[in-house]
């Protein structure tokens, strides 16, 4: 099992997510923006509902978004990899999490 997770000090914490898109019902573009954050790293679940719905709504709003492709979960392997291969590269640049952090 993993160790319970919590925010660190000084974190911001985006609250108030209802449905599939991380920037709708929240202040994540504010936020963003106001820090002059313009890189849009995301993981998660649902790979083909939630993740590439804030990956298009962060490349709609001109950040530049990369997906982890070894960060992220499907109900299946078949939606996995179709949305890794067709969808991603359209609105993100998808690359594994070791790739991410070496290229930091």
């Amino acid at each position: 099992p993993f160790p319970p997770q919590a925010p660190a000090e000084g974190d911001v914490v985006i609250e108030g997510k209802r449905g599939l898109d991380g920037f709708a019902s929240t202040n994540l573009d504010f936020v963003l923006r106001q820090n002059q954050i313009e890189n849009v790293v995301l993981g998660g679940f649902l790979t083909n509902c939630c993740v590439e719905s804030t990956m298009r709504t962060a490349y709609e709003k001109g950040y530049q978004v990369v997906t982890l492709t070894d960060c992220t979960a499907a109900t299946s392997e078949q939606e996995l990899e179709a949305s890794v291969n067709n969808t991603w590269p359209m609105f993100s640049k998808p690359m594994t999490s070791e790739d991410f952090l070496g290229n930091l």
